[in-house]
Protein backbone atom coordinates (compact mmCIF):
# COMPACT_ATOMS: atom_id res chain seq x y z
CA UNK A 1 0.00 0.00 0.00
CA UNK A 2 3.18 2.28 0.53
CA UNK A 3 4.74 2.12 -2.71
CA UNK A 4 1.20 2.01 -4.35
CA UNK A 5 0.38 5.90 -2.72
CA UNK A 6 3.82 7.10 -2.70
CA UNK A 7 3.85 6.88 -6.43
CA UNK A 8 2.19 9.38 -7.71
CA UNK A 9 4.30 11.99 -5.18
CA UNK A 10 7.41 11.08 -6.63
CA UNK A 11 6.61 11.54 -9.82
CA UNK A 12 4.96 14.94 -9.25
CA UNK A 13 8.34 16.39 -7.92
CA UNK A 14 10.51 14.42 -10.82
CA UNK A 15 8.87 16.99 -13.51
CA UNK A 16 11.69 18.51 -13.82
CA UNK A 17 13.95 15.73 -14.29
CA UNK A 18 11.87 14.27 -16.36
CA UNK A 19 11.45 17.36 -18.78
CA UNK A 20 15.28 17.54 -18.56
CA UNK A 21 15.86 13.79 -19.50
CA UNK A 22 13.68 13.12 -22.37
CA UNK A 23 13.72 16.83 -23.93
CA UNK A 24 9.73 16.87 -23.39
CA UNK A 25 8.03 19.74 -21.64
CA UNK A 26 5.38 20.04 -18.24
CA UNK A 27 2.23 19.19 -20.47
CA UNK A 28 3.46 15.83 -21.34
CA UNK A 29 4.37 15.24 -18.27
CA UNK A 30 1.30 16.03 -16.84
CA UNK A 31 -0.46 14.32 -19.25
CA UNK A 32 1.53 10.66 -17.81
CA UNK A 33 0.23 11.61 -13.97
CA UNK A 34 -3.21 12.35 -15.20
CA UNK A 35 -3.67 9.14 -17.15
CA UNK A 36 -2.33 6.97 -14.40
CA UNK A 37 -4.97 8.48 -12.28
CA UNK A 38 -7.61 8.23 -14.72
CA UNK A 39 -6.95 4.44 -15.02
CA UNK A 40 -6.67 3.66 -11.39
CA UNK A 41 -10.20 6.14 -11.10
CA UNK A 42 -11.71 4.08 -13.97
CA UNK A 43 -10.79 0.46 -13.25
CA UNK A 44 -11.01 0.44 -9.11
CA UNK A 45 -14.53 -0.95 -9.33
CA UNK A 46 -13.61 -3.64 -12.05
CA UNK A 47 -10.37 -4.76 -10.65
CA UNK A 48 -12.45 -5.77 -7.56
CA UNK A 49 -14.94 -7.69 -9.06
CA UNK A 50 -11.74 -9.48 -11.17
CA UNK A 51 -10.48 -10.56 -7.47
CA UNK A 52 -14.10 -11.74 -7.15
CA UNK A 53 -13.92 -14.17 -10.29
CA UNK A 54 -10.01 -15.17 -10.01
CA UNK A 55 -9.77 -14.77 -5.79
CA UNK A 56 -8.82 -12.19 -4.05
CA UNK A 57 -4.90 -13.67 -3.19
CA UNK A 58 -3.88 -14.35 -7.01
CA UNK A 59 -5.89 -11.15 -8.23
CA UNK A 60 -3.66 -8.94 -5.03
CA UNK A 61 -0.51 -11.21 -6.87
CA UNK A 62 -1.15 -10.51 -10.51
CA UNK A 63 -1.70 -7.16 -9.62
CA UNK A 64 1.92 -6.85 -8.01
CA UNK A 65 3.46 -8.80 -10.87
CA UNK A 66 1.66 -6.43 -13.64
CA UNK A 67 2.70 -3.10 -11.13
CA UNK A 68 6.24 -4.80 -10.40
CA UNK A 69 6.53 -5.01 -14.45
CA UNK A 70 5.30 -1.39 -15.01
CA UNK A 71 7.79 -0.43 -12.18
CA UNK A 72 10.80 -1.95 -13.90
CA UNK A 73 9.74 -0.42 -17.36
CA UNK A 74 9.46 3.17 -16.00
CA UNK A 75 13.19 2.67 -13.91
CA UNK A 76 14.53 1.98 -17.66
CA UNK A 77 11.94 3.48 -19.95
CA UNK A 78 14.15 5.03 -22.72
CA UNK A 79 11.71 7.43 -23.87
CA UNK A 80 8.42 9.37 -22.59
CA UNK A 81 6.16 6.80 -24.39
CA UNK A 82 7.69 3.91 -22.97
CA UNK A 83 7.12 5.61 -19.54
CA UNK A 84 3.72 6.58 -20.16
CA UNK A 85 3.29 2.37 -20.97
CA UNK A 86 4.70 1.63 -18.00
CA UNK A 87 4.11 4.06 -15.00
CA UNK A 88 0.34 4.90 -16.35
CA UNK A 89 -0.93 1.98 -18.17
CA UNK A 90 0.79 -1.14 -15.79
CA UNK A 91 1.21 0.38 -12.64
CA UNK A 92 -2.59 2.29 -12.97
CA UNK A 93 -3.79 -1.27 -13.79
CA UNK A 94 -1.73 -3.15 -11.55
CA UNK A 95 -3.05 -1.06 -8.36
CA UNK A 96 -6.72 -1.61 -9.22
CA UNK A 97 -6.28 -5.36 -8.91
CA UNK A 98 -3.59 -5.32 -5.74
CA UNK A 99 -5.84 -2.25 -3.91
CA UNK A 100 -9.59 -3.61 -3.25
CA UNK A 101 -7.76 -6.94 -2.53
CA UNK A 102 -5.59 -5.80 -0.36
CA UNK A 103 -8.87 -4.53 1.98
CA UNK A 104 -10.70 -7.96 1.24
CA UNK A 105 -7.71 -9.85 2.48
CA UNK A 106 -7.35 -7.76 5.81
CA UNK A 107 -11.54 -8.20 6.63
CA UNK A 108 -10.68 -12.12 5.85
CA UNK A 109 -7.08 -12.81 7.70
CA UNK A 110 -7.81 -10.83 10.70
CA UNK A 111 -10.85 -10.33 13.04
CA UNK A 112 -11.85 -8.22 16.22
CA UNK A 113 -8.63 -6.40 17.41
CA UNK A 114 -6.10 -7.73 15.16
CA UNK A 115 -8.34 -6.49 11.96
CA UNK A 116 -8.92 -2.86 14.11
CA UNK A 117 -4.80 -2.54 14.68
CA UNK A 118 -4.37 -3.91 10.95
CA UNK A 119 -6.79 -1.18 9.02
CA UNK A 120 -5.08 1.39 11.38
CA UNK A 121 -2.00 0.28 10.05
CA UNK A 122 -2.85 0.79 6.33
CA UNK A 123 -4.93 3.57 7.22
CA UNK A 124 -1.71 5.39 8.70
CA UNK A 125 0.63 3.89 6.17
CA UNK A 126 -1.88 5.80 3.18
CA UNK A 127 -1.76 9.06 5.05
CA UNK A 128 2.30 8.46 5.79
CA UNK A 129 3.31 7.90 2.57
CA UNK A 130 1.38 11.16 0.56
CA UNK A 131 3.53 12.77 3.68
CA UNK A 132 6.57 11.27 3.17
CA UNK A 133 6.79 10.91 -0.78
CA UNK A 134 8.15 14.80 -1.22
CA UNK A 135 10.93 13.85 0.88
CA UNK A 136 11.54 10.32 -0.69
CA UNK A 137 11.37 11.33 -3.94
CA UNK A 138 12.76 14.73 -3.37
CA UNK A 139 15.96 13.02 -1.94
CA UNK A 140 16.82 10.33 -5.21
CA UNK A 141 15.90 13.32 -7.71
CA UNK A 142 18.03 15.76 -5.72
CA UNK A 143 20.56 13.47 -5.11
CA UNK A 144 20.96 10.82 -7.43
CA UNK A 145 17.98 9.88 -10.14
CA UNK A 146 14.53 9.88 -10.45
CA UNK A 147 14.49 5.92 -11.90
CA UNK A 148 15.97 4.42 -8.40
CA UNK A 149 12.75 5.01 -6.53
CA UNK A 150 10.85 2.92 -9.25
CA UNK A 151 13.65 0.55 -9.15
CA UNK A 152 13.20 0.32 -5.16
CA UNK A 153 9.36 -0.40 -6.25
CA UNK A 154 10.37 -3.68 -8.08
CA UNK A 155 12.19 -4.83 -4.94
CA UNK A 156 9.44 -4.36 -2.19
CA UNK A 157 7.06 -5.78 -4.94
CA UNK A 158 9.54 -9.21 -5.29
CA UNK A 159 9.36 -8.98 -1.52
CA UNK A 160 6.14 -8.96 -0.97
CA UNK A 161 5.21 -11.54 -3.46
CA UNK A 162 7.87 -14.01 -1.52
CA UNK A 163 5.96 -13.22 1.78
CA UNK A 164 2.32 -13.65 0.21
CA UNK A 165 2.53 -17.19 1.09
CA UNK A 166 1.78 -16.40 4.49
CA UNK A 167 -1.41 -14.71 3.22
CA UNK A 168 -4.65 -16.88 3.89
CA UNK A 169 -7.22 -16.29 0.57
CA UNK A 170 -10.39 -14.78 0.61
CA UNK A 171 -12.79 -17.20 -0.92
CA UNK A 172 -15.76 -15.73 -2.37
CA UNK A 173 -19.26 -17.99 -0.29
CA UNK A 174 -21.45 -17.56 -3.20
CA UNK A 175 -23.60 -20.06 -5.04
CA UNK A 176 -23.72 -18.03 -8.08
CA UNK A 177 -20.29 -18.84 -9.87
CA UNK A 178 -18.91 -14.67 -10.22
CA UNK A 179 -18.77 -13.21 -13.62
CA UNK A 180 -17.34 -9.74 -15.53
CA UNK A 181 -20.26 -7.63 -16.79
CA UNK A 182 -18.56 -5.93 -19.85
CA UNK A 183 -21.03 -3.24 -20.70
CA UNK A 184 -21.19 -2.43 -16.88
CA UNK A 185 -17.11 -2.45 -16.65
CA UNK A 186 -17.31 -0.44 -19.94
CA UNK A 187 -20.00 2.52 -18.57
CA UNK A 188 -18.32 2.43 -14.92
CA UNK A 189 -14.77 3.11 -16.05
CA UNK A 190 -15.91 5.66 -18.92
CA UNK A 191 -18.00 7.53 -15.75
CA UNK A 192 -15.53 7.61 -13.16
CA UNK A 193 -13.03 8.47 -16.32
CA UNK A 194 -14.55 11.06 -17.58
CA UNK A 195 -15.84 12.95 -13.60
CA UNK A 196 -12.02 12.47 -12.89
CA UNK A 197 -9.95 13.80 -16.29
CA UNK A 198 -12.84 16.62 -16.22
CA UNK A 199 -11.56 17.29 -11.89
CA UNK A 200 -7.82 17.35 -13.32
CA UNK A 201 -8.44 19.91 -16.03
CA UNK A 202 -9.88 22.71 -13.54
CA UNK A 203 -7.00 23.63 -12.85
CA UNK A 204 -5.80 24.73 -16.07
CA UNK A 205 -9.25 25.88 -17.70
CA UNK A 206 -11.94 26.49 -14.84
CA UNK A 207 -14.38 25.48 -12.87
CA UNK A 208 -17.20 27.18 -15.13
CA UNK A 209 -16.05 29.88 -17.02
CA UNK A 210 -13.07 28.59 -19.67
CA UNK A 211 -9.97 30.35 -18.92
CA UNK A 212 -8.68 29.62 -22.77
CA UNK A 213 -9.56 26.82 -25.13
CA UNK A 214 -9.90 23.33 -24.94
CA UNK A 215 -9.10 21.32 -27.87
CA UNK A 216 -9.60 17.82 -28.59
CA UNK A 217 -7.96 16.98 -32.27
CA UNK A 218 -7.73 20.53 -33.02
CA UNK A 219 -11.18 20.73 -32.75
CA UNK A 220 -12.17 23.57 -30.13
CA UNK A 221 -14.96 22.58 -27.20
CA UNK A 222 -16.03 25.17 -25.07
CA UNK A 223 -19.47 25.29 -25.53
CA UNK A 224 -21.33 28.38 -24.25
CA UNK A 225 -17.64 29.26 -23.04
CA UNK A 226 -18.11 26.80 -20.64
CA UNK A 227 -14.79 25.41 -19.39
CA UNK A 228 -14.59 21.57 -19.95
CA UNK A 229 -14.68 20.64 -16.25
CA UNK A 230 -18.38 20.78 -15.71
CA UNK A 231 -18.57 19.65 -19.44
CA UNK A 232 -16.82 16.19 -18.49
CA UNK A 233 -18.50 16.12 -14.86
CA UNK A 234 -22.06 16.00 -16.35
CA UNK A 235 -20.81 13.77 -19.06
CA UNK A 236 -19.24 11.68 -16.42
CA UNK A 237 -22.78 11.44 -14.41
CA UNK A 238 -25.20 10.73 -17.10
CA UNK A 239 -23.00 7.67 -18.13
CA UNK A 240 -22.85 6.66 -14.22
CA UNK A 241 -26.76 6.89 -14.09
CA UNK A 242 -26.89 4.87 -17.32
CA UNK A 243 -24.38 2.88 -15.75
CA UNK A 244 -26.62 2.34 -12.17
CA UNK A 245 -29.76 1.45 -14.85
CA UNK A 246 -27.92 -1.43 -16.74
CA UNK A 247 -26.73 -2.91 -13.66
CA UNK A 248 -30.64 -3.19 -12.18
CA UNK A 249 -30.99 -4.35 -15.79
CA UNK A 250 -28.71 -6.89 -15.50
CA UNK A 251 -30.08 -8.00 -11.73
CA UNK A 252 -33.60 -8.52 -13.10
CA UNK A 253 -32.35 -10.92 -15.73
CA UNK A 254 -30.82 -12.75 -12.75
CA UNK A 255 -27.48 -12.26 -14.06
CA UNK A 256 -24.58 -11.10 -11.74
CA UNK A 257 -23.82 -7.37 -12.01
CA UNK A 258 -20.35 -5.38 -12.04
CA UNK A 259 -21.36 -3.78 -8.76
CA UNK A 260 -24.94 -4.34 -6.81
CA UNK A 261 -25.85 -0.77 -6.10
CA UNK A 262 -28.21 -1.45 -3.07
CA UNK A 263 -25.05 -1.51 -0.78
CA UNK A 264 -25.00 1.47 -1.53
CA UNK A 265 -28.65 2.05 0.17
CA UNK A 266 -27.00 1.54 3.59
CA UNK A 267 -26.16 5.52 5.39
CA UNK A 268 -23.76 3.60 7.37
CA UNK A 269 -21.71 2.73 4.25
CA UNK A 270 -22.07 5.46 2.01
CA UNK A 271 -21.09 7.69 4.82
CA UNK A 272 -18.28 5.89 5.80
CA UNK A 273 -17.31 6.21 2.06
CA UNK A 274 -17.76 10.08 1.77
CA UNK A 275 -15.76 10.16 5.18
CA UNK A 276 -12.69 8.45 3.55
CA UNK A 277 -13.23 11.02 0.64
CA UNK A 278 -13.16 13.70 2.35
CA UNK A 279 -10.15 12.71 4.73
CA UNK A 280 -8.35 12.13 1.20
CA UNK A 281 -9.27 15.53 0.58
CA UNK A 282 -8.26 16.88 3.37
CA UNK A 283 -4.68 15.23 2.73
CA UNK A 284 -4.22 16.16 -1.24
CA UNK A 285 -5.36 19.52 -0.60
CA UNK A 286 -3.74 20.51 2.04
CA UNK A 287 0.03 18.86 0.77
CA UNK A 288 -0.96 20.44 -2.22
CA UNK A 289 -1.36 23.89 -0.58
CA UNK A 290 1.75 23.81 1.74
CA UNK A 291 3.46 22.50 -0.70
CA UNK A 292 2.91 25.98 -3.14
CA UNK A 293 3.31 28.06 -0.47
CA UNK A 294 6.71 26.29 1.09
CA UNK A 295 8.18 25.85 -2.93
CA UNK A 296 7.39 28.96 -4.24
CA UNK A 297 6.18 31.70 -1.29
CA UNK A 298 9.27 30.72 0.44
CA UNK A 299 11.68 29.06 -1.95
CA UNK A 300 11.75 25.64 -0.68
CA UNK A 301 13.50 22.63 -2.50
CA UNK A 302 10.90 19.65 -2.85
CA UNK A 303 13.22 17.66 0.07
CA UNK A 304 13.50 20.45 2.13
CA UNK A 305 9.44 20.66 1.97
CA UNK A 306 9.38 17.00 2.38
CA UNK A 307 11.10 17.57 5.75
CA UNK A 308 8.64 19.75 7.06
CA UNK A 309 5.77 17.48 6.41
CA UNK A 310 7.41 15.27 9.07
CA UNK A 311 5.61 17.20 12.30
CA UNK A 312 2.71 15.96 10.31
CA UNK A 313 3.72 12.23 8.69
CA UNK A 314 4.95 10.85 12.26
CA UNK A 315 1.85 12.12 14.34
CA UNK A 316 -0.04 10.57 12.04
CA UNK A 317 1.15 6.87 11.93
CA UNK A 318 1.47 7.30 16.02
CA UNK A 319 -2.32 8.23 15.87
CA UNK A 320 -3.47 5.71 13.85
CA UNK A 321 -1.88 2.90 16.05
CA UNK A 322 -2.68 4.27 19.09
CA UNK A 323 -6.29 4.83 17.65
CA UNK A 324 -6.98 1.62 16.47
CA UNK A 325 -6.61 0.06 20.07
CA UNK A 326 -9.30 2.62 21.36
CA UNK A 327 -12.21 0.67 19.39
CA UNK A 328 -12.37 -2.04 22.14
CA UNK A 329 -13.84 0.58 24.01
CA UNK A 330 -14.87 3.43 22.32
CA UNK A 331 -17.14 3.25 19.10
CA UNK A 332 -15.59 4.03 16.08
CA UNK A 333 -18.20 6.56 14.57
CA UNK A 334 -17.36 8.62 18.43
CA UNK A 335 -13.47 8.35 17.50
CA UNK A 336 -13.86 9.77 13.86
CA UNK A 337 -15.96 12.30 14.91
CA UNK A 338 -13.40 13.39 17.60
CA UNK A 339 -10.70 13.15 15.10
CA UNK A 340 -12.46 15.81 12.20
CA UNK A 341 -12.86 18.41 15.52
CA UNK A 342 -8.73 17.33 15.99
CA UNK A 343 -8.23 17.85 12.24
CA UNK A 344 -10.32 21.05 12.34
CA UNK A 345 -8.50 22.75 15.06
CA UNK A 346 -5.15 21.97 13.19
CA UNK A 347 -6.23 23.59 9.79
CA UNK A 348 -7.45 27.10 12.35
CA UNK A 349 -4.49 26.89 13.49
CA UNK A 350 -2.62 26.61 10.13
CA UNK A 351 -4.84 29.40 9.00
CA UNK A 352 -3.48 31.89 11.66
CA UNK A 353 -0.02 31.07 11.76
CA UNK A 354 1.05 31.08 8.28
CA UNK A 355 1.86 34.50 7.04
CA UNK A 356 4.90 36.38 5.02
CA UNK A 357 6.74 35.69 8.28
CA UNK A 358 6.17 32.09 9.20
CA UNK A 359 5.88 31.25 13.07
CA UNK A 360 7.58 28.32 13.04
CA UNK A 361 5.91 26.71 16.20
CA UNK A 362 2.46 27.72 15.78
CA UNK A 363 2.55 26.18 12.24
CA UNK A 364 4.07 22.53 13.18
CA UNK A 365 1.72 22.67 15.69
CA UNK A 366 -1.09 22.85 13.32
CA UNK A 367 0.54 20.20 10.97
CA UNK A 368 1.00 18.10 14.38
CA UNK A 369 -3.08 17.95 14.88
CA UNK A 370 -3.93 17.41 11.39
CA UNK A 371 -2.08 14.83 11.58
CA UNK A 372 -3.48 13.48 14.63
CA UNK A 373 -6.75 13.98 12.96
CA UNK A 374 -6.04 12.59 9.89
CA UNK A 375 -4.81 9.21 11.61
CA UNK A 376 -7.45 8.94 13.92
CA UNK A 377 -10.04 8.76 11.26
CA UNK A 378 -7.75 6.63 9.18
CA UNK A 379 -7.57 3.70 11.64
CA UNK A 380 -11.13 3.68 11.94
CA UNK A 381 -13.27 4.64 8.74
CA UNK A 382 -12.03 1.32 6.69
CA UNK A 383 -12.72 -1.19 9.19
CA UNK A 384 -16.28 0.56 10.18
CA UNK A 385 -17.29 0.25 6.57
CA UNK A 386 -15.93 -2.97 5.54
CA UNK A 387 -17.84 -4.78 8.71
CA UNK A 388 -21.25 -3.32 7.63
CA UNK A 389 -21.30 -5.76 4.40
CA UNK A 390 -21.79 -9.09 4.24
CA UNK A 391 -18.52 -10.95 2.99
CA UNK A 392 -19.59 -11.92 -0.54
CA UNK A 393 -19.87 -7.64 -0.37
CA UNK A 394 -16.71 -7.07 1.13
CA UNK A 395 -14.38 -7.29 -2.84
CA UNK A 396 -17.47 -4.66 -4.15
CA UNK A 397 -17.49 -2.60 -1.17
CA UNK A 398 -13.73 -2.10 -0.91
CA UNK A 399 -13.23 -0.81 -4.50
CA UNK A 400 -15.61 1.88 -3.82
CA UNK A 401 -13.61 2.87 -0.95
CA UNK A 402 -10.53 2.66 -3.14
CA UNK A 403 -12.30 4.93 -6.30
CA UNK A 404 -13.57 7.17 -3.48
CA UNK A 405 -9.64 7.78 -1.94
CA UNK A 406 -8.88 8.13 -5.56
CA UNK A 407 -11.70 10.88 -6.34
CA UNK A 408 -11.13 12.93 -2.80
CA UNK A 409 -6.97 13.40 -4.03
CA UNK A 410 -8.34 14.47 -7.17
CA UNK A 411 -10.66 16.73 -6.01
CA UNK A 412 -8.54 17.81 -3.38
CA UNK A 413 -6.23 18.71 -5.46
CA UNK A 414 -7.80 20.65 -8.44
CA UNK A 415 -10.13 22.31 -5.96
CA UNK A 416 -7.58 23.85 -3.91
CA UNK A 417 -5.52 24.75 -7.12
CA UNK A 418 -8.81 26.94 -7.82
CA UNK A 419 -9.19 28.30 -4.41
CA UNK A 420 -5.87 29.41 -3.90
CA UNK A 421 -5.65 31.81 -7.26
CA UNK A 422 -9.78 33.22 -6.31
CA UNK A 423 -8.06 33.93 -2.79
CA UNK A 424 -5.17 35.25 -4.48
CA UNK A 425 -6.94 37.52 -6.73
CA UNK A 426 -9.38 38.81 -4.24
CA UNK A 427 -6.45 39.91 -2.31
CA UNK A 428 -4.04 41.20 -4.93
CA UNK A 429 -6.82 43.69 -6.53
CA UNK A 430 -7.82 44.96 -3.29
CA UNK A 431 -3.58 45.44 -1.99
CA UNK A 432 -3.50 47.13 -5.67
CA UNK A 433 -6.48 49.63 -5.37
CA UNK A 434 -5.24 51.05 -1.55
CA UNK A 435 -1.80 51.10 -3.35
CA UNK A 436 -0.24 54.86 -2.85
CA UNK A 437 2.78 53.42 -4.82
CA UNK A 438 1.04 52.42 -7.92
CA UNK A 439 -0.86 55.68 -10.20
CA UNK A 440 -4.29 55.14 -10.61
CA UNK A 441 -4.44 55.50 -13.97
CA UNK A 442 -2.52 52.51 -14.50
CA UNK A 443 -4.80 50.30 -11.95
CA UNK A 444 -7.69 48.96 -13.61
CA UNK A 445 -4.81 47.93 -16.30
CA UNK A 446 -2.89 46.01 -12.96
CA UNK A 447 -6.52 44.58 -12.17
CA UNK A 448 -7.64 43.40 -15.23
CA UNK A 449 -3.99 42.04 -16.03
CA UNK A 450 -3.84 39.84 -12.37
CA UNK A 451 -7.69 38.75 -13.27
CA UNK A 452 -6.97 37.06 -16.60
CA UNK A 453 -3.90 35.99 -15.90
CA UNK A 454 -3.48 35.27 -12.37
CA UNK A 455 -0.55 32.34 -11.67
CA UNK A 456 0.99 31.46 -8.32
CA UNK A 457 4.64 32.95 -8.91
CA UNK A 458 7.61 32.86 -6.99
CA UNK A 459 9.68 36.28 -6.30
CA UNK A 460 11.97 35.38 -9.23
CA UNK A 461 9.49 34.67 -11.73
CA UNK A 462 7.54 37.70 -11.04
CA UNK A 463 10.74 40.12 -11.29
CA UNK A 464 11.35 38.30 -15.07
CA UNK A 465 7.64 39.82 -16.02
CA UNK A 466 8.79 42.71 -14.49
CA UNK A 467 11.94 43.54 -15.89
CA UNK A 468 11.06 46.40 -17.99
CA UNK A 469 9.26 48.38 -15.05
CA UNK A 470 10.59 51.14 -12.75
CA UNK A 471 12.17 49.85 -9.59
CA UNK A 472 9.76 51.43 -6.99
CA UNK A 473 6.98 49.84 -8.91
CA UNK A 474 8.44 46.31 -9.11
CA UNK A 475 8.91 46.56 -5.52
CA UNK A 476 5.19 47.73 -4.68
CA UNK A 477 4.19 44.82 -6.85
CA UNK A 478 6.36 42.08 -5.51
CA UNK A 479 4.98 42.84 -1.74
CA UNK A 480 1.54 43.04 -3.09
CA UNK A 481 2.07 39.63 -4.58
CA UNK A 482 4.08 38.32 -1.84
CA UNK A 483 0.92 39.11 0.68
CA UNK A 484 -1.88 38.01 -2.33
CA UNK A 485 -0.31 34.54 -1.58
CA UNK A 486 -0.77 34.19 1.50
CA UNK A 487 -4.34 35.16 1.09
CA UNK A 488 -4.36 32.35 -1.62
CA UNK A 489 -2.88 29.83 0.56
CA UNK A 490 -5.30 31.07 3.63
CA UNK A 491 -8.50 30.67 0.92
CA UNK A 492 -7.41 27.06 0.56
CA UNK A 493 -7.33 26.18 3.60
CA UNK A 494 -10.51 27.36 4.66
CA UNK A 495 -12.11 25.61 1.93
CA UNK A 496 -10.39 22.35 4.01
CA UNK A 497 -12.25 23.45 6.67
CA UNK A 498 -15.75 23.62 4.81
CA UNK A 499 -15.25 20.32 3.73
CA UNK A 500 -14.01 18.62 7.30
CA UNK A 501 -17.26 20.85 8.17
CA UNK A 502 -19.23 18.80 5.73
CA UNK A 503 -17.70 15.33 6.90
CA UNK A 504 -18.55 16.29 10.63
CA UNK A 505 -22.15 16.22 9.59
CA UNK A 506 -21.95 13.09 7.42
CA UNK A 507 -20.49 11.30 10.10
CA UNK A 508 -23.62 11.66 11.98
CA UNK A 509 -25.02 8.90 10.00
CA UNK A 510 -22.01 6.36 10.67
CA UNK A 511 -23.20 3.08 12.65
CA UNK A 512 -23.03 3.49 16.50
CA UNK A 513 -21.82 0.44 17.66
CA UNK A 514 -18.38 -0.23 19.39
CA UNK A 515 -16.89 -3.39 16.60
CA UNK A 516 -14.68 -5.14 19.10
CA UNK A 517 -16.31 -7.15 22.16
CA UNK A 518 -15.30 -6.55 25.62
CA UNK A 519 -14.03 -10.48 25.79
CA UNK A 520 -11.68 -9.51 22.67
Amino acid sequence: MFILVIDTTIMNVSISALIEEFNTNVATVQAAITLYALVMASFMITGGKIGDIIGRKKAFRIGLVIYGTGSLLTSISPTMAVLFIGWSILEGFGATLVMPAIQTLVTSNYSGKDRALAYGIIGGIVAGAIALGPIIGGWLTTWYTWRLAFAGEVVIVIIVLLLSRYILDAPLETEEKPRLDVVGTILSALGMGLIVFGILLAGTYGWWKARQPFYIGGIEISPFGLSPTPVFILAGIIILLCFALWERHVITRGKMPLIRLDVLRDRGVTSGIFVQMVQTLLFGGFLFSMALFFQIALGLNAMQTGFLYLPLSIPLLIASLAASRLSARIAPKLIIQIGLLVLIAGLLLAIATINVEVKGLGLLTGFALIGIGGGVIASQVMNLVLSQVVPERTSETAALMSASQNLGMSIGTALMGSLVIAGLVVGATAFIDDSAVIPEDLKPSVVSAVEENARFLSDEELQAVLKDAPPDLTQEILRINETARIHGIRASLWGLVIFAIFGMIVSIFLPPEILVSKEE
